[in-house]
């Protein structure tokens, strides 16, 4: 993951930053209602929300950050299991 840059895909149509992070939380939270478990991208600001979200639901969470990103999981998907996404 050191050599890999992450942005976004489409940028939105505001510069807020809560709203950006606010939009990443929710999209893990999503994840998490839907299959129980959460894996994705969110700002390396974010890490500190995503421990609270895994706190709330009683989980297992990693995050390996790598500059200003965090690839973050939370609880552990089955092998083969979608992530919600689809």
């Amino acid at each position: 993951m050191a050599d890999t840059a992450y942005g976004l895909v489409l940028p939105f149509d505001t510069d807020d930053e809560e709203f950006v992070r606010g939009f990443q939380l929710g999209m893990l939270w999503r994840s998490l209602e839907l299959t129980g478990h959460a894996h994705g991208l969110a700002y390396a600001r974010a890490a500190e929300m995503v421990m609270r979200m895994a706190e709330a639901k009683n989980l297992p969470f990693t995050a390996q950050i790598t500059g200003d990103w965090a690839e973050v999981t939370i609880g552990v998907a089955e092998i083969g299991e979608d992530d919600g996404d689809s």
